[in-house]
């Protein structure tokens, strides 16, 4: 830890502070200590925070004294009633002479002058201190004895010094007062450690086996870990939330090595390593990328014996696991995945929707409403019919019921065991896990179609999200629906086939508005990841509209914001929105028409000859059969090639000519030029409305 010359010290031990509380913890402790020290003008610098399960530690630099100083405060306005300046001054015990007027806002406030003395830190900490402690705010706490105070867990000791002075903290609520000591770790050095400043606390703290710092300690299991694996070919398993969690498990990290009886190697790999990780925080040994059996772990301090006790508890905590686990698996295999299906008529997946069992027929369902919609072939459908029927069946095995983290992978697990396809078998293994763990076509469409169901089943009842709420985490299906449709670029009409699946909730009342809905939920995901993706508010209102082809969607954003993010399509949005505003500027303007007759400028000529033959292009682009994007950038592209006599004709023409047949001629021309953007590029039109 750096050795900077703070000169004050707060350390709060407390009961073990959960290990997913900690960072959040000392972030706020520290956020409260900084506003409060701003509050009373106590300038700090070289802050160091730290924490471990049993303590917070907040460390600074302070200065000694706080120079005196003029507050100003504002009170009312100066031709507030006199009742009112008068209460204001009577607050303070001040005249009027001792105030002045300061013009905030366009208004005239009344300024007091406050003198305030020098003070001394001393004498300002344990307000600030006591204050930060008890504003402190937890997810979840917790009051002990017979105190009302909440705090994360009982708080035993408040150890507090500045400039090698003890400061007088007290939190009456709990009958606690700080004290100029500390104590080490809990089992190796449990006795009271004096300390007067952070210099000396770092000494005598690392000295009673606690590493306060949990960079140090990370960077110690690492160390460890790299040193005793160090044989060619041997390596462990080091997940960064594991890592974390175990890292605000210790104050003195202590590598060990457990064995796993070679009987139960021959489980699966992913049924050994979760009771490792998930129950026991363990982490799994690979030889040659294979798992061996051995574990690591961490223990909190050195034993006499070198820990051979330690290992003997643990390897018995996890034998015990894996024993359960092998009895599951050898049970489970005795029947064959599909005959869970019965016992999935007996699990209620809602009271209004059904069971797990009637979730799958809808399944079913809704994947053949995605092959029928993307016309794809027979066998595609019998596989995704095939991979919704067994799907959710391991949600009735033992080892599921055992280990929930295993759903879906088990059932991949038994699937393949049982013979089943091998693409039906990894689409149920991967359909809990994230859209870039998905790694097929067939994964992609089972898992649209599994998102479809759910969000449309709770519409259907009317528990769609309200608010910050969404209890069935139906905005993150509707997210990795976008994602899952734009990684494997898939046109699908969502429209339709959430209409269908309405359809199957034949025993509620599902209208139009519902579906529509439905439907505009999900689009107003996409708005989300387009905007994540970088894309411009406007250009995201602009695309995302009546249509629900999510690719061509996507597609139509990408290129338009590249677009008006370039020279030409500035100048492409800025030419539609001059003429629209000279149009509205004539108002009615009865029906015009381009008179050739009447066209006495170059200027005017070439653009009126160019808008007929742009008009004709983008006509038979639109019957051409090419794909949506590449027509949209078509359309674009032929519409930027006119900027230059668009931009002559500005020059060049005085549309408010006084022959009013030219004027009126000049204004048909701007309105042949509108109607082109109207009909073929809308979205430059909404764009230029919302502003760019």
């Amino acid at each position: 830890m750096n050795t900077n010359q703070e000169n004050f010290l707060l350390e709060l031990l407390v009961e073990e502070i959960p290990a997913r509380f900690q960072v959040e913890a000392i972030a706020n402790l520290e956020r409260l200590m900084v506003e409060k020290l701003e509050k009373q003008k106590i300038k700090s610098k070289n802050i160091k925070t730290y924490v471990s399960p049993r303590r917070m530690v907040f460390l600074a630099q302070l200065e000694r004294q706080i120079p005196a100083f003029v507050e100003e405060k504002r009170g009312p306005q100066i031709s507030a009633p006199p009742n009112v300046i008068a209460k204001f001054l009577q607050s303070l015990g001040m005249s009027l002479d001792d105030c002045s007027e300061k013009v905030m806002d366009k208004k005239t406030f009344i300024v007091a002058h406050i003198r305030r003395p020098q003070r001394h830190t001393q004498d300002l900490l344990p307000d600030v201190v006591a204050a930060s402690i008890r504003e402190m705010q937890w997810p979840k706490s917790m009051h002990w004895g017979p105190h009302a105070f909440n705090f994360v867990r009982p708080i035993r000791n408040i150890l507090c010094s500045f400039c090698d002075e003890l400061v007088h903290i007290e939190l009456r609520e709990i009958n606690l007062e700080s004290k100029n000591y500390t104590f080490g770790h809990r089992f190796m050095a449990p006795g009271k450690i004096f300390a007067k400043n952070p210099s000396e606390y770092r000494q005598k703290i690392k000295e009673a086996f606690v590493m306060v710092d949990p960079i140090e300690r990370k960077n110690s299991i690492l160390a460890k870990f790299a040193r005793n694996f160090s044989k060619p070919g041997v390596s462990v398993d080091v997940p960064d939330d594991l890592l974390d969690e175990v890292v605000g498990l210790v104050e003195n990290p202590v590598v060990l090595l457990g064995q796993i009886p070679q009987k139960f190697m021959q489980l699966p790999e992913e049924v050994l390593v979760t009771p490792m990780r998930v129950h026991q925080r363990y982490f799994p040994v690979r030889r040659d990328g294979v798992l061996a059996p051995f574990f690591a772990f961490v223990a909190n301090n050195v034993a006499e014996d070198d820990g051979k006790e330690i290992i003997k508890g643990n390897e018995r905590v996890l034998n015990a696991r894996l024993a359960d686990a092998l009895f599951f698996y050898e049970t489970d295999l005795k029947k064959p995945l599909e005959l869970h299906l019965e016992d999935l008529k007996k699990i209620v997946f809602n009271e209004k929707l059904g069971t797990v069992f009637d979730r799958i027929l809808r399944i079913c369902c809704v994947c053949d409403f995605i092959c029928e919609e993307m016309d794809l072939d027979d066998d595609l459908r019998e596989l995704l019919k095939r991979v919704a029927l067994l799907s959710k069946c391991d949600l009735s095995t033992h080892m599921v019921s055992e280990f929930p983290e295993l759903q879906g992978i088990m059932g991949g697990i038994y699937a393949a065991i049982q013979g089943e396809d091998k693409t039906v078998c990894s689409v149920i293994g991967e359909q809990y896990k994230t859209v870039d763990e998905i790694t097929s076509l067939p994964g992609a469409l089972f898992s649209i179609a599994d998102k479809i169901e759910i969000i449309t089943a709770f519409f259907a009842i009317g528990k769609g999200p309200t608010g910050s709420k969404d209890p069935f985490a139906l905005r993150r299906s509707a997210i990795g629906l976008i994602k899952i449709i734009k990684k494997y670029d898939l046109s699908l009409r969502l429209r339709a086939i959430i209409r269908k699946t309405f359809g199957l909730f034949n025993f509620l009342e599902c209208d139009a508005n519902t579906v529509e809905a439905a439907t505009s939920f999900i689009m107003d995901r996409l708005k989300i990841v387009l905007k994540e993706s970088g894309i411009s508010h406007e250009v995201v209102a602009s695309v995302v509209g009546c249509d629900d082809d999510v690719m061509p969607i996507i597609a139509k954003a990408e290129i338009l914001d590249q677009t008006l993010k370039s020279e030409n399509g500035k100048k492409l949005i800025a030419s539609y929105k001059r003429s629209k505003n000279i149009l509205e500027q004539f108002g009615d303007f009865g029906d015009c028409y381009v008179d050739r007759g009447l066209l006495a400028e170059d200027s005017e000529l070439f653009l009126v000859d160019e808008l007929e033959v742009l008009e004709i292009a983008l006509e038979k682009l639109e019957i051409s059969g090419l794909d949506s994007d590449v027509e949209f950038q078509t359309k674009i592209s032929l519409c930027i090639a006119l900027e230059e006599k668009i931009t002559a004709f500005f020059r060049d023409i005085l549309i408010n000519s006084d022959d009013k047949k030219l004027k009126l001629n000049r204004i048909g021309i701007l309105v042949k030029l509108t109607s082109i953007f109207e009909r073929f590029l809308p979205e430059i039109v909404k764009i230029s409305v919302e502003g760019y």
